[in-house]
């Protein structure tokens, strides 16, 4: 049983030879099931990937192969490439403390090949692979089938992923492939937990002496107090600081002063116990966490490490002591804080009794901080004054409520053992929470929104009403509190103070803890404190905050401005109103509605995010008159109700909102409106937001009048265009309606091949002016019955060019100029005037040339009688490629054979 394992000497083959059919391309079946391992294989590539523990990674692989290609067993090797061995970390197979005791070294075993190779193997038949070696203590010769994947990640092997089928079972190619290819995913992964665990690392630790650093002392020291608190179980803390560092420093020079720390570091991790953590804090103070640790055994522990410390003599620093103070939890305080500033407290009376010492908080010691109430309070009160210096600089860096609320939270947890913390703003008659730490009893997720109040309601609520502080020993049985819903009554104290900016409450801090009477004076003193440093920083971050706020909604208004004026046609500018005013206001649902010019009802013109059965239900929807004229009566956006927009008329499922609607007022008169639907439920549309709809009402309003405008003057210029082609067409009865038919078609063909709203207006007018040249050619040439001379020719020819002069002076028309002079040239290059070829013509040009032909030959000619629909058709087939565009002639064919067949 080779259980993945190492090679014997010699007889390696070349390549691995995969003993399994080739794939059956006409098995549907193993096809679909190919195709669905891809499909699960793409869906667990960002779950394993996002896994960040190693063992849970590993059980993550482990599960996810086994759901994509089942097997008997599994085995996971991690790399150690230095010492070129793979080193089991995960097994699960009968045998699996065999293999988890058993490294392999590269190049042993088929395992070890693939990893020295690092090439995938596929042996159907393992236990007669020349490469196979069993692990002792397994089964030998046991038939077997063996997949090992070696793990490669950024070009470093990160380890083998071995998978096994018992007996005569084989993997299948397909199999194979899809293990590699998972193999790869697999590799990252671990690739990244391993570069995730070294930078947590590093994150917890001092680099000096690679103890825990303060930060995770905090940490752990937290962790332990609540473990000891539930457990009635003691921590002690052990703080110690070298005696006269700093003449080490100066006499001996920085490389002696870290000499001594890494050896103090060094005696520290040799002398505590297993379960003890050991930080350095920073400069020469060290700390020493201990669980279940009374006083005789945080003592005696401190005893010998002063022991251990006589006898080291270093070369330049000479000998080394320190002075220690220890702290115990809960006996002394249950919060982190205050319990290191009592370990602090003893350490510093150990220096003051002439170093070298150790002080154990209660000691009766007169050099030490009094035990009375009194001395703790002031060891609690250097703790609080610690902080809030802490906090103040904090809250003065951040602006953004969320963040000073959270900060105001944790850092008073340090100091205060609360079960949650709420941070409140007021806002108007809203008492909206922005931060939130704990939980709340009976409800497995804390959502801010259960928590939010109108001011006079509950606890929270009277404290923002009138001011006042709030000290309850008993939440539960005060007169004004109000349960939250889905919340278990519990005794509970709470504490609530306001926060005040001059004489306004511009928010709360309530805290509360499970037992009755939790909270003393001198927590409702230090809330208060707090308080006062939390409302300045709230202030100035809500001031920040509006101030942001209206520079983005002044750029977000000018940025609409900009795109509407950049807008070709009123349905690009309706498409942009709603599509922007959804997405700056966050609306899930915005509509356009105007008044129709002949009746004056609503109807809609421009919707986005509405489904199909409400966008046919909207533009099947028309308002009457009198609503659109009771928009002319408004100046600003209000906010419709569901219950209203319901009575109005009937709503389709899936707007069941309330509804912003702004008014608009647009050209000629007409009135109309924009309406965009709340965000979500719970989410208000506030002074701001209407505000902002407001401007962006008045925006679009500008933009369409202006659109409408445009689009009576364009309609203007056509009807003068139209009038100039047909003084052309009043020359010669035989091509009347010429160039509107032309224009026509030539519009449904640039359609089809696609040509955006620029170019078909400048196909349009090029269309129409395509022969306003022959206005310089004589009547007597363009109405000859019989055929033209090689001169008389030469003249019709001149016609795109008088046609370019023609328009030239009209600024409108500078970029039908090209159309028009080009509406003769070939394909080939045999046309007139340039001998352009092939794509040098302007699409428009192409386009116009093959409606002109069509035209001309199926209509009465002063030279020759109208040829059949079919015949023009040979014609233009006959004639793709030489002298039409063939992509054109196959367009315009299409839609004259289906216009022919539907007549």
């Amino acid at each position: 049983m080779d259980r993945a394992l190492n090679a014997r000497a010699g007889g390696v083959p070349a390549q691995t030879v995969h003993l399994v059919p080739p794939y059956a391309a006409g098995d549907p079946a193993r096809l679909d099931g190919l195709v669905e391992s891809y499909r699960r294989l793409a869906d667990v590539y960002h779950d394993i990937l996002a896994e960040q523990s190693l063992d849970a990674l590993l059980e993550r692989i482990a599960d996810t192969l086994e759901d994509l290609i089942p097997h008997d067993s599994l085995t996971i090797y991690s790399a150690d490439e230095p010492r070129r061995l793979l080193l089991p970390v995960l097994s699960r197979d009968p045998w699996a403390e065999k293999l988890l005791g058993h490294s392999l070294h590269f190049g042993e075993g088929i395992t070890g090949w693939a990893a020295e190779h690092r090439e995938a193997v596929l042996v159907n038949q393992a236990h007669l692979d020349p490469r196979v070696k069993v692990v002792p203590g397994t089964p030998a010769d046991e038939p077997e089938a063996l997949v090992s994947i070696p793990l490669i990640a950024r070009a470093h092997l990160k380890g083998a992923l071995n998978m096994y089928r018992q007996g005569d079972a084989t993997f299948t190619d397909e199999e194979f492939e899809l293990a590699r290819r998972f193999g790869d995913a697999a590799a990252l992964a671990l690739d990244n937990a391993h570069v995730r665990a070294r930078l947590e690392h590093q994150a917890q630790t001092d680099s000096l002496t690679g103890l825990y650093n303060h930060r995770y002392f905090h940490e752990r020291l937290r962790s332990e107090l609540r473990r000891a608190s539930r457990a009635h179980d003691a921590v002690s803390v052990l703080m110690l600081d070298i005696d006269d560092f700093k003449r080490v420093n100066d006499v001996h020079g920085h490389g002696a002063g870290d000499e001594v720390l890494q050896a103090l570091a060094s005696e520290l991790s040799q002398t505590v116990r297993g379960s003890d953590v050991v930080c350095r804090l920073g400069g020469e103070e060290f700390a020493v966490i201990l669980p279940s640790c009374d006083e005789a055994a945080a003592l005696g522990l401190a005893g010998r490490l002063t022991e251990l410390l006589e006898e080291i003599d270093l070369d330049q620093a000479g000998r080394v002591t320190v002075s220690i103070g220890i702290a115990q939890g809960p006996k002394h305080a249950m919060n982190p804080r205050e319990l290191i500033a009592c370990a602090e407290a003893a350490m510093m009376t150990a220096k003051a009794r002439g170093k070298n010492q150790i002080v154990f908080f209660e000691d009766d010691s007169v050099e030490r901080p009094e035990s009375t109430e009194e001395g703790a309070r002031t060891v609690r009160s250097i703790a609080h004054m610690k902080m809030l210096q802490s906090l103040s600089g904090k809250l003065n860096r951040l602006n953004d409520v969320r963040q000073i609320g959270l900060t105001i939270a944790n850092e008073l947890r340090s100091l205060i053992d609360y079960h949650n913390c709420r941070v409140f703003v007021v806002d108007g008659e809203d008492v909206i929470p922005v931060a939130f730490i704990g939980e709340l009893a009976g409800q497995e997720k804390t959502t801010l929104e259960v928590l939010a109040c109108k001011l006079g309601d509950g606890i929270t609520g009277r404290v923002a009403q009138t001011g006042e502080s709030v000290r309850l020993a008993d939440a539960a049985r005060c007169d004004f509190a109000t349960f939250i819903p889905g919340t278990d009554p519990i005794d509970e104290s709470f504490l609530a103070v306001p926060l005040l900016y001059g004489s306004r409450v511009i928010g709360v801090v309530a805290i509360s803890k499970l037992g009755l009477d939790q909270f003393d004076e001198d927590d409702a003193r230090l809330l208060e404190v707090l308080a006062g440093h939390a409302s300045v920083a709230l202030e100035n971050a809500r001031l920040y905050e509006a101030e942001r706020r209206e520079a983005q909604s002044a750029r977000a208004l000018l940025e609409f401005s900009r795109e509407l004026s950049a807008a070709a046609g009123m349905e690009e500018i309706l498409g942009l109103v709603v599509a922007r005013t959804a997405e700056i206001l966050s609306s899930p649902q915005v509509s356009v509605w105007l008044q129709e010019s002949e009746s004056g009802d609503l109807i809609a013109c421009a919707l986005h995010g509405y489904d199909e059965e409400q966008t046919e239900h909207a533009f099947a929807t028309r308002y009457p008159a009198a609503l659109a004229a009771d928009l002319a009566d408004m100046s600003e956006p209000v906010i419709l109700p569901e219950r209203d927009l319901t009575a109005i008329a009937e709503v389709p499922s899936g707007l069941e909102h309330d509804f912003a609607i702004a008014p608009l007022q647009v050209d000629g008169g007409r009135h109309g409106c924009i309406a965009a639907a709340r965000p979500e439920a719970g989410v208000e549309f506030g002074d701001r937001e209407l505000r902002l709809l407001a401007g962006l009402a008045y925006q679009a309003s500008l933009a369409i009048t202006n659109a409408g405008n445009f689009e009576s003057l364009e309609a203007t210029f056509l009807s003068t265009v139209e009038a100039l082609a047909n003084a052309l067409e009043a020359n010669d009865e035989y091509t009347s309606s010429h160039a509107r038919w032309i224009t026509d078609l030539a519009l449904r063909v640039g359609g089809e091949l696609g040509l955006d709203g620029p170019s078909l207006k400048r196909l349009e007018l090029g269309a129409l002016f395509h022969d306003i040249g022959k206005l310089g050619i004589p009547a007597s040439i363009l109405s000859k019955p019989g055929r033209l001379t090689a001169e008389e020719r030469a003249i019709i020819q001149m016609h795109p060019e008088l046609g370019e002069r023609i328009i030239a002076p009209i600024d409108r028309l500078q970029q039908v100029r090209p159309i028009v002079r080009a509406c003769h040239e070939h394909w080939d290059g045999s046309g007139y005037p340039d001998k352009k070829v092939a794509e040098e013509i302007p699409l428009e040009s192409r386009i116009i040339l093959v409606c002109d032909a069509f035209h001309a030959m199926t209509t009465d000619r002063p030279y020759r009688k109208r040829l059949s629909a079919n015949e023009a058709f040979r014609r233009l087939e006959a004639a793709a490629g030489t002298q039409f565009d063939p992509d054109v002639v196959e367009v315009c064919l299409r839609i004259l054979r289906d216009e022919a067949r539907a007549a």
